[in-house]
């Protein structure tokens, strides 16, 4: 069994990097075909031809990206990919094409890789063993060598899940069986992935099937309408949309901040946690005032992580990079939260305290000129502080970093269950990144490459146990920390805001019955009346703005709805064995915490820090 891929991508040593890792630039392609029993003998040579040059081409009009975005990846070479089941026919002659080119080659067998060549009836022994010596990495998945149907079901949706795009030479007839090219055809589409379909009648011309064409949304099996022709110009738009940071001009901007970030060591702005701990929903902690305890539980994290799933149950995957990417993004995205935050918090209080200060001007016979200053100066520090933070965009960064965060960290957890993937990026309409969030998660997903090992029925349900116990528990305990101090919070603002609208009406209320009855202490106290009866609202509403703003009650029902979903998919995962339910319930998870995220950002995005 070959070990973790040699010479694999973006090799970083972890927390050695002054900024967030660039990706690597490359193209990751899988194929599917026909065996080769069902492969006319007199076309073997056309088929050959075409799928060398389609191969060709592929790796060129990559390349032109390349040199147009440049600046966005490292300046690493690129790296070409061939992800193969090595069947016999084209999955082996795709595969020796592309090694002749220079491309590595990564194989993913429907099962151990005796029986396997074994089972291939038509195959060239030779070929097959000098091919898989070859190969970078190595992927055995746990099907069963006597009743193979569903373990080609799984190379197949291996293949798809660990490619930009599938190369299928294949006649363009509904499948005949389960497992075969048309089944892993309909997958790709289903996916989002596209599809460069060369026919095997040398008359037909190749064409390429994808989504993103029309757009249409594939809704079943056999929906092959979205097509268009595999020339130079389709090939170029196609690898554009896949592998180019979106086009949009802002979307780049935002992708050369993310690479140029730097290291934020202390946390300056705490009136946040400040806030929660005079609330009682919040110890002030050392996290608060510094990026270290981040930095630390993070590595520790990941350590207890690779430990008890990396490795342990048959399988593994080079995850360096994807570690330092999650890492920045997530210790970017808590420095940006509590910056924010904090300004609001700045604002609002200090908006209440203006007020106060303009009250006590007029109730207190003092000089003026101090208060004015005051004022002032505090009117001032609002403006200042609101124009600073859209001008950094503490706003936009939080929730940018936050959901790029979380769209890296399950992917170590599907990579390791070797038939998962993330979904793609954009919809189902159109499976493009239109924001560079996606893009930069698909270029880390692509350096992972295929994870390498052998994984039994067993073994699949030591993974799934370890997977649910370092991926999704720590995230239900987390939602449900979330909503506890998020209702805490809220309440305890709710109770405070109350308190001060309720004394106001208290005061005003005794101010009239003593005008009523001609108490003498109306005139007597009736500067500090008039402040308390007009300050007092004024903090009660920046209370209650604070309040509005962080939408504390539908976060904390959001967490708690997530969890509960999350607890029901980590106990199937716990129970089962069988590879393809697994890797349907870690997809479906992951989906349940974007989708929770998505929302998040819907209503935070309403939020944005300015003085209208």
């Amino acid at each position: 069994m070959l070990g973790a891929e040699r010479g694999g991508w973006g090799q970083h040593v972890r927390g050695a990097n002054a900024h967030p890792p660039s990706p690597r630039f490359g193209l990751t392609v899988g194929i599917t075909g026909h065996r080769a029993e069902a492969l006319p003998a007199e076309l073997l040579g056309s088929i050959e031809g075409r799928l060398a040059l389609g191969l060709d081409l592929l790796k060129d009009q990559a390349l032109a990206v390349f040199e147009r975005e440049a600046a966005f990846f490292t300046d690493e070479e690129p790296v070409f990919t061939l992800v193969s089941p090595l069947a016999s026919g084209i999955d082996q002659m795709a595969a020796a094409i592309a090694h002749e080119r220079g491309w590595g080659l990564q194989a993913v067998l429907p099962f151990e890789a005796r029986p396997y060549r074994t089972d291939q009836r038509h195959s060239d022994d030779e070929l097959f063993d000098r091919l898989l010596s070859e190969a970078r990495c190595l992927l055995e998945l746990p099907g069963d060598p006597q009743d193979p149907v569903d373990a080609y079901v799984m190379a197949g949706r291996a293949t798809v899940a660990h490619c930009d795009l599938l190369v299928a030479v294949w006649d363009g007839l509904p499948a005949r069986g389960r497992g075969g090219t048309a089944e892993t055809v309909d997958l790709a589409l289903l996916r989002g992935t596209p599809i460069l379909h060369i026919p095997v009648d040398p008359q037909q011309e190749p064409a390429f099937l994808w989504a993103a064409f029309d757009p249409t949304v594939i809704t079943h099996v056999g929906n092959r309408g979205a097509g268009r022709p595999a020339n130079a110009a389709e090939l170029q738009r196609v690898l554009g949309a896949l592998l180019a940071p979106p086009p949009s001009e802002q979307e780049r901007k935002f992708v050369r901040r993310f690479l140029s970030e730097r290291e934020r060591r202390g946390r300056l702005r705490i009136e946040y946690p400040l806030m929660m701990m005079l609330a009682g929903a919040h110890r002030l902690t050392r996290q608060d005032v510094s990026a270290r305890p981040a930095l630390e539980a993070i590595r520790s994290e990941w350590q207890g992580y690779r430990e008890d799933c990396v490795e342990r149950h048959g399988v593994s995957a080079p995850l360096e990079t994807l570690e330092e990417a999650y890492g920045w993004a997530d210790r970017l995205a808590t420095h940006f939260a509590q910056t924010y935050r904090s300004g609001h918090v700045f604002n609002f209080i200090l908006a209440a305290v203006g007020v106060l200060i303009g009250l006590s001007s007029l109730v207190l016979d003092t000089a003026p000129l101090p208060f004015a200053v005051a004022e002032f100066v505090t009117v001032l520090a609002v403006v200042v502080n609101t124009l600073v933070g859209s001008r950094r965009c503490w706003h936009q960064r939080w929730l940018d970093y936050r959901q790029l965060a979380e769209r890296l960290r399950p992917m170590r957890s599907l990579k390791l269950l070797g038939i998962a993937g993330p979904d793609p990026p954009g919809d189902a309409a159109e499976p493009v990144a239109r924001r560079w969030v996606d893009w930069y998660a698909a270029c880390i997903w692509r350096t992972l490459g295929c994870p390498a090992g052998r994984l039994s029925r067993p073994s699949v349900n030591a993974l799934a146990q370890a997977v649910s116990a370092r991926e999704f528990e720590p995230q239900i305990a987390y939602n449900l920390r979330a909503a506890q101090q998020a209702e805490r919070f809220d309440g305890r603002l709710e109770v405070f805001g109350l308190g001060l609208f309720m004394a106001t009406v208290l005061i005003t209320l005794a101010t009239i019955v003593a005008l009523i009855t001609g108490a003498d202490w109306v005139n007597t106290y009736s500067n500090l009346t008039l402040f308390l009866s007009a300050g007092l609202p004024a903090v009660g509403t920046a209370i209650f703005g604070i309040r509005v703003q962080g939408d504390y009650g539908a976060l904390a029902a959001r967490s708690r709805n997530t969890a509960s979903l999350l607890e029901r998919i980590s106990a199937e995962l716990r129970s089962t064995d069988d590879l393809p339910r697994a890797a349907d319930l870690a997809e479906h998870a992951t989906r349940v915490m974007l989708a929770d995220l998505g929302e998040w950002r819907l209503v935070n995005e309403l939020h944005e820090l300015s003085l209208g």
